[in-house]
């Protein structure tokens, strides 16, 4: 790490502290309404390693205010320049205290006097979705190779949003010179988008991930974590700012997708309120988010998860251990004994997963009678003029081949070589499907599906429906989107006029339950918005994407977001699940074998999986 020694003379002010040659040098500096002169106090400078995996490794110069002398700021063009590689952002003197910032995708003005930030575009002002397919807009696309973005509506054509740092306690400041610097996590909370790309300070150096569909940044640099747990506790003045800096991510990023029990608080309120306020263990949770033990801090964040767990948010930063925890024995006795001392914060944490409802029990019972009737072939089974395809969930694993097809070094991905993937198992009971003249009904079982990968949905749907779209609206800028992809629908490597000849003459219907959830439910939504008939029980809901964060001392953790609520086509929010056209009726209770040989009363499924009746049911629906 290099400290940058670096001296301003300012009109009319001298330099207050002058250290030694071998030190670092401490700026001073003053709030002025001359935009000449910088704001912000004294400070220090330091240069640190950035890592991206995709670049080559380079450095940045982090600023230390004397106020946060641990928090890192950073100028909003050189943060645009570690996730956006080769792109620039220029800064101009607009006002008293009033900077305009363009990037080239847009505007945002920004108040240092008032710190605020305005942006009448801040989805292309933070758009980082173009690293994947040049031109994208900043919408949802997890990157595969036979998906692609096509185009955008939004409704309105235009929002404005507007940040009031200030309300949180977080400054921005210029240098006087023509930079505006922002605090390092609250750029990277703007930034973060649907891809998992992110940013983090660890103390030590800055990680972005700029390249790959991963929410730990861990994956782009494996020493990143070992860092942030090398220390047990942190300062009073990262702790104050790690919580209020919290408080503006979650008030402003988190999507709201409606089924945690005090979202009306969260919205109206915001974190800090409905902490003190709604939420019994709210206070004690509160208390330990702002500990300077790291042990204490971890439980606390976890004690958010009463506030938002909704199946896609996860608050656990404790995660940054890894699966073995033995490395940090001293850490996790600390956090169990604090666990049982606080026991109203795990009770608050096991009512808020109780929003999940049963459904790990509901999983247990599908998978246990879904064999009796598909026997041992779990992909593709056939009954009379019946074919059903199963999925667990919408995955990639064949990620690798199909980039590999795409790029022409390699062959097409098959069901011999890559029989977990979504996107082959599909494709191959197609065409088994197609080929065989008995089969008219194709139902899709996603009864055990809790979600993946959007283009698996996108692409499938496509095959079914002949379109490919998203709906989803964004909280924060209150706008509604439209997106369309296109699909390569022959899957001969090449986007062309053929893809519009692919057309497969069956009776399509999904099957669906409780466990379908996420990408789970936007299927059936999507199909259904369709004409395509659902079948089975109400599905499982979640309708937010999720999104990478980390908090302002480099720890990550994943929200629902609120860059893509996903919708119907009329605009309806899908949170509360997809009514089947084809309800099938499981009240009635059978016992099952559960963990450890005990017996369990669940769901009786077993009409979910008469083929032949579901076959009848679907072809007498779309006669």
């Amino acid at each position: 790490m290099t400290m940058i020694n670096r001296s301003l003379i300012f009109p009319a002010m001298a330099v207050l502290a002058i250290l030694s040659s071998c030190g670092p040098k401490t700026i001073s500096s003053r709030r002025s309404v001359a935009d000449d002169q910088p704001d912000g106090g004294a400070y220090t400078e330091k240069t640190v390693p950035v890592v991206t995996k995709v670049a080559p490794d380079s450095e940045v110069t982090l600023r230390f205010y004397n106020d946060l002398p641990d928090v890192a700021y950073i100028s909003a063009a050189d943060f645009q320049s570690i996730v956006l590689p080769g792109s620039t952002m220029t800064v101009t003197h607009t006002g008293i205290g009033e900077y305009t910032l363009a990037n080239g995708d847009a505007k945002a003005v920004v108040n240092v006097n008032k710190d605020v930030f305005v942006s009448s575009d801040f989805d292309a002002f933070t758009n980082m979705m173009g690293l994947l397919q040049p031109g994208m807009a900043n919408v949802y696309f997890d990157g595969m190779p036979f998906v692609r973005y096509k185009s955008v509506k939004y409704t309105p054509a235009v929002s404005t949003v507007t940040l009031e740092f200030a309300k949180y306690g977080i400054d921005i400041h210029a240098d006087g010179k023509g930079a505006v610097y922002f605090p390092f996590a609250t750029l990277a909370d703007m930034y973060s988008d649907l891809f998992y790309h992110h940013a983090g300070f660890n103390g030590e150096k800055v990680v972005a991930n700029t390249s790959i569909n991963e929410v730990s940044l861990a994956r782009i640099d494996p020493d990143y974590n070992k860092t942030l747990l090398s220390k047990t506790t942190r300062s009073e003045s990262m702790a104050e700012f790690a919580y209020k800096e919290l408080c503006f991510a979650m008030d402003h990023f988190y999507g709201h997708p409606g089924r945690v029990a005090l979202d009306e608080a969260l919205k109206t309120k915001g974190m800090d309120r409905t902490l003190e306020e709604d939420l019994a263990a709210g206070p004690v949770i509160k208390k330990l988010l702002k500990s300077t033990n790291l042990a204490e801090y971890f439980v606390g964040m976890s004690g958010l998860n009463a506030l938002y767990y909704d199946g896609h948010t996860s608050m656990d930063i404790s995660s940054a251990m890894g699966r073995d925890r033995s490395k940090y024995e001293d850490l996790v006795t600390e956090m169990r004994g604090l666990q049982e001392k606080h026991t109203e914060v795990m009770d608050a944490i096991r009512g808020g997963r109780a929003t999940m409802g049963g459904r790990a029990q509901d999983v247990m019972a599908i998978r246990n009678q879904r064999p009796e009737s598909y026997g041992t072939q779990d992909t593709y089974i056939k009954k009379g003029n019946t074919a059903v395809c199963v999925f667990n969930s919408f995955n990639t694993r064949a990620e690798d081949a199909w980039n590999a097809y795409y790029a022409g070094k390699g062959p097409k991905p098959n069901i011999n070589d890559n029989k977990g993937d979504s996107m082959v198992i599909f494709l191959d009971a197609l065409e088994k499907a197609a080929a065989d003249p008995e089969v008219e009904n194709f139902i899709v079982d996603i009864t055990s599906n809790g979600g993946g990968s959007a283009d698996i949905v996108m692409a499938m749907t496509s095959l079914i429906m002949n379109k490919s779209y998203l709906c989803h609206d964004n909280p924060l800028t209150g706008q509604r989107a439209l997106v369309e992809y296109e699909v390569d629908r022959n899957f001969d490597g090449v986007f062309d006029k053929k893809d519009k000849d692919v057309k497969y003459k069956l009776n399509f219907a999904v099957l669906s339950s409780d466990v379908s959830f996420s990408c789970g439910n936007l299927f059936p939504s999507m199909l259904k918005d369709a004409g395509v008939p659902v079948v089975g029980e109400i599905s499982g809901g979640g309708s937010c994407a999720i999104q990478a964060m980390c908090t302002a001392d480099g720890f990550c953790f994943q929200i629902s977001s609120f860059r893509a609520r996903l919708n119907t086509l009329s605009g309806e929010n899908i949170d509360a699940g997809i009514t089947p056209d084809i309800p099938i009726a499981n009240d009635n209770k059978v016992e099952i074998e559960g963990p450890n040989g005990t017996r369990m009363t669940v769901k009786n499924y077993k009409d979910f999986y008469d083929i032949e009746r579901v076959g009848k049911l679907v072809k007498d629906r779309v006669k």
